[in-house]
């Protein structure tokens, strides 16, 4: 089993933002954003990230929906997030069972997590998908030259 990035680590976390959120439902597309702007919420102009920053960090989000969504199907197995069905289809909301779940939970992270999702779901619960990618989009320019490396002289590449 893999330990970071498993269906059972973003299960959590979407449990995280759904119980933070509730009574509000997110389709699958919202909460693999909410759960990148989760992770780094640095780039977004909001608290600290709750972990580092790493390069390539924009392609998270073609990868993050398969697994995000096995996170979110083993949390309804388990009772603690509800399917909800709209006129625009599919969505997701926290359990009765999801808050004091969380609660039992002990960990720095997960703390950590709490207080970011806060932050996500007021920032950009309200917005539309569209308008959460594009302010995703705007930060994401900026990546390409962050860990952009350029050698040195020193280093007997250059000149």
């Amino acid at each position: 089993m893999q330990p970071l990035n498993s269906p059972l680590e973003l299960g959590l976390r979407t449990l995280v933002v759904l119980t933070t959120a509730f009574p509000r439902t997110f389709d699958l597309d919202r909460l693999v954003l909410l759960d990148y702007c989760l992770l780094h919420s640095a780039d977004l102009e909001g608290p600290p990230s709750v972990l580092p920053a790493v390069p390539n960090r924009s392609g998270e989000l073609g990868l993050k929906r398969t697994v995000l969504d096995h996170g979110v199907q083993l949390m309804a197995r388990a009772g603690m997030v509800d399917l909800v069905t709209t006129a625009e289809g599919m969505t997701y909301r926290a359990g009765e069972e999801a808050a004091p779940f969380l609660r039992l939970l002990e960990s720095p992270l997960l703390g950590a997590l709490g207080e970011v999702a806060t932050w996500a779901v007021d920032e950009f619960g309200d917005l539309n998908t569209d308008q959460v990618r594009d302010r995703l989009r705007t930060v994401s320019e900026s990546w390409a030259t962050e860990f952009a490396w350029e050698p040195t002289d020193e280093e007997g590449m250059v000149g």
